[in-house]
């Protein structure tokens, strides 16, 4: 900024603008500690002259109450005496004239200006002194009616022989301390107007010079008057609100009160105002002293640094000069100034360092496999190094390729002008393809080239054009896939309903146990066929990236308890020990994926039981309690067969087992454990593995959970409810199924409940059907002729604008077809195959939420 004092067009030495900078630098700091000790002085006087203030107002106010103070103790101390009475009582005028003249004989300072007696709104006597300011005696007996309703002083204002008088008038009763009978009301009054005597007492006692009171701006009494001072009254009053601390006088404003009360009287106070005069000497005193100081301080630095720097700072200068222009590594001898001996040091080195990467920058240019060029602004060539001159055509302006090349650049090089770095830019030219890197060369500010690397890209493209079919292939495979188990899953889910339908039916009727033996290998075997199904369809999610992870907080007894229920029993039919363990306590709750973790938990220990033939079974369930940051740890041993250990690495991969023995003993899709690998990876957890042949085999899994402690709630027992005792009445349900085998299943169930079934083929029929008659249930199927579920649902709750419960009974599990059926307005969801216990709970819920 300093530099700005100057012409752009002179020059200056450095000595010289030194010197300067120091001259400013310490002209600033001078007044900097000129404006500090101003600012500190002033502060200091301010406190002083308010201070001063405080106590000229404090006094002023307690002289003036001092004095209406001693007036009034005399006045009623007076009030009561016996001769005064008397002399009421008597009407002896001559006894009162005797005795206030001992009274002022005894005590001449407390003498108020007049006193008189008003007795039955008269005055029964006085001691004239009032006719001496000019006052008349009906003022008197005017003020006595004003002040008949208290006893303090009032200020009061009254026209008078010799002009308006201000006067303080207070009144007590004169009472016969015998009979308690108030006699006369006893007054004295004091004149303000020229009240010498008052307002010399309060300049003295407050140590004032002089002093004026006031009323209603109107000065009635001065002491100015009787002084040859350098104010007038005049000043004292105009000057007060506009004066200066730093002038010879203080004027003190002090509004009086009388009797606690605000007046319009106000005292100015007249004071010497000595801390500024010294203030201000002192300042002045001091300025002279650091301005002197400043310019000898200034001609030294200037001195110094033109004899002692300047010298080297030439030097310096020439030896840069030389090292540029001639560019041939000029050695710097040095100087014996520090600063100056390192900048040419560094200089030196700096110009070595620029020439070597001058060199190396050519090289790099020279000897690139890949074209470069520099363009002027304007799009023309500047320079161009051998590799593009190769794939250009040795820059030729007559050559096809070179004018393809600038024609198709120049847009990119007019952006690139503008200050527009670009990347990646691709540009055929000819038979091939290259990608451009273009970059401004910015001088001053200034774009003064642009710089364009290329790369030819033509295999590349060709690569990335194949690998972009490739890709649409893939995915156009993975979409078929999906679509084709989507498919499997509803074409097999259809028998599999019907299968597991009819053996739940057989199982609850009346059959002998040889037959019920049957019936639940039928039942055994769909359920093993189900949960390949499910298998194959939770790995084909995971192989689309499309299974989804459902937070939800839930009691981990419950989990054990049901895996406990469901094993246990599978082991005592093989003979085999089951022990299950866990630490969590009653009232905690965990925050996780219940139904994955249940899943990765069943797998493990249904493999487990699957491959173990005698022994134990061990399954525990513990965790390390940190509340957000917790985890549940999951063991899962067995002594079954084990696995070879060349097989460890491979049991997790999708369809493959430990060996084609064991898959043709044991079955199963060889997707147990790829599930739940992905499973334990999806929510953030670790697996291990340890396996030893023909011993046994043990799975940990380390998950991360959420730890809630809650209040232990007593557990309510479950009481089983009947099918047909669950509802109180008959129910009309419209079932919709084009399925005959699902629709006889589905019949079947609900009749167990009770239900009254009407059953239609397809979705318009269901439609005309809601239409004329009222239902309490629709069950709909999804995949309908004419019709199909979702929008027949749809059609139901928008354009008929029914609010029937609507259960969608599907065998299509994907979330897309759940979803779709919400969206439209299904109420709830009933996977085929249908299970009683899932059908149970699902009209359970119709029960508590919908009737």
């Amino acid at each position: 900024m300093y530099l700005q004092l100057f012409s752009k067009n002179k020059t200056i030495k450095l000595a010289t603008l030194i010197t300067r900078a120091v001259y400013t630098v310490m002209l600033v700091v001078t007044l900097f500690v000129l404006f500090q000790n101003f600012q500190a002085t002033s502060r200091a006087v301010d406190n002083e002259i308010e201070r001063t203030r405080v106590q000229t107002n404090s006094l002023v106010q307690a002289l003036f109450n001092l004095e209406l103070t001693s007036l009034r103790s005399q006045q009623d101390s007076y009030s009561r005496n016996d001769t005064l009475v008397h002399a009421l009582n008597t009407g002896y005028v001559e006894l009162l004239d005797e005795f206030f003249a001992n009274i002022d004989e005894l005590n001449p300072q407390l003498t108020p200006d007049f006193r008189y007696i008003i007795a039955n709104e008269e005055i029964s006597w006085g001691d004239n002194s009032y006719t001496f300011f000019g006052i008349e005696e009906e003022s008197l007996i005017e003020f006595s009616h004003d002040l008949t309703r208290s006893n303090n002083w009032h200020l009061v204002k009254t026209p008078s022989l010799l002009g308006t008088k201000h006067l303080l008038i207070r009144r007590t009763p004169i009472v016969d301390s015998r009979t308690g009978e108030v006699l006369a009301m006893y007054y004295i009054g004091t004149v303000l107007n020229q009240n010498y005597s008052l307002i010399d007492a309060l300049k003295a006692d407050s140590n004032s010079d002089s002093a004026i009171m006031v009323i209603d701006g109107e000065v009635i009494a001065s002491t100015i008057v009787n002084q040859n001072t350098a104010y007038t009254e005049e000043h004292v009053l105009t000057r007060f609100a506009e004066q200066s601390n730093s002038e010879n006088y203080i004027v003190i404003e002090t509004p009086l009160k009388v009797s606690g009360s605000e007046t319009s009287i106000v005292i100015y106070a007249v004071q010497q105002n000595l801390s500024a005069a010294a203030f201000l000497q002192h300042y002045n005193f001091l300025g002279r002293v650091l301005l002197i100081f400043m310019l000898i301080l200034g001609a030294v630095t200037w001195y110094w640094f033109n004899k002692r720097v300047s010298l080297e700072l030439a030097s310096l200068t020439q030896y840069t000069t030389q090292a540029v222009t001639k560019r041939n590594n000029i050695t710097f001898t040095g100087s014996p100034i520090k600063e100056f001996d390192q900048i040419g040091h560094t200089l030196e080195s700096a110009l070595k360092r620029l020439t070597e990467q001058e060199k190396q920058f050519e090289d790099l240019f020279n000897f690139s496999l890949s074209p470069i060029l520099f363009w002027s602004v304007d799009g023309r060539v500047k320079k161009i190094n051998p590799a593009a001159e190769r794939h250009f055509s040795a820059f030729k302006a007559q050559d096809e390729t070179y004018q393809q090349l600038v024609d198709n650049l120049f847009p990119q090089i007019k952006m690139a002008a503008q200050g527009a770095t670009l990347t990646g830019v691709n540009i055929p030219i000819g038979e091939q393809v290259f990608r451009w890197n273009l970059s401004p060369v910015i001088l001053d500010e200034e774009v003064k080239l642009v710089i364009a690397q290329s790369q030819d890209i033509t295999s590349l493209i060709a690569a990335e054009k194949q690998s972009e079919l490739a890709r649409v292939e893939a995915e156009e495979l993975a979409r078929v896939r999906a679509d084709f188990l989507a498919k499997m899953s509803h074409e097999l889910r259809t028998p599999l309903n019907g299968i597991l339908g009819v053996s739940q039916l057989l199982r609850d009727s009346s059959i002998d146990a040889k037959m019920l033996e049957n019936v639940n290998v039928l039942c055994n075997s769909g359920e093993h066929l189900l949960a390949v199904l499910n298998d194959i369809l939770d790995f084909s999610k995971m192989d689309q990236g499309k299974y989804s992870i459902q937070v939800s907080e839930f009691d981990p007894i419950e989990t054990h308890q049901a895996v406990d229920k469901i094993f246990s029993s599978l082991c005592n039919e093989k003979g085999v020990e089951f022990i299950i363990t866990t630490d969590f306590s009653q009232g905690t709750v965990i925050s996780t994926d219940k139904v994955r973790l249940t899943q990765i938990l069943f797998n493990l220990t249904s493999n487990a039981v699957k491959f173990t033939h005698k022994g134990t079974v061990k399954v525990a369930l513990t965790h390390s309690n940190k509340g957000e940051n917790s985890t549940l740890h999951i063991a899962v041993s067995d002594t079954g067969i084990g696995i070879e250990e060349a097989y460890i690495d491979r049991v997790f991969e999708p369809f493959v087992q430990a060996s084609e023995s064991t898959a043709r003993e044991y079955g199963g899709s060889g997707l147990g454990l790829t599930i739940i690998k992905n499973l334990v990876e999806i929510l953030g957890g670790e697996y291990q593995i340890r396996s030893e042949f023909g011993v046994g085999t043990s799975f940990t899994v380390d998950l991360p959970i959420r730890c809630i402690e809650i209040e232990t709630v007593a557990e309510q027992a479950l009481v089983a409810i009947s099918p047909e005792s669950l509802f109180d009445r008959e129910l009309n349900v419209l079932l919709v199924e084009d399925n005959h085998t699902n629709a006889f299943i589905a019949r079947a169930f609900c009749e167990k409940y009770g239900m009254n079934i009407t059953w239609v083929k397809d979705g318009q029929e269901a439609i005309d059907e809601v239409k004329r008659n009222t239902f309490d249930l629709i069950l709909m199927d999804n995949q309908l002729p004419k019709v199909d579920g979702v929008e027949a649902t749809r059609i139901i709750r928008e354009e008929l604008n029914n609010q029937v419960p609507i259960f969608a009974c599907t065998a299509d599990g994907h979330q897309d077809t759940r979803q779709d059926f919400m969206s439209a307005g299904a109420n709830d969801i009933i996977l085929k195959p249908i299970k009683e216990h899932e059908l149970y709970q699902a009209f359970e819920n119709l029960k508590k939420e919908y009737l």
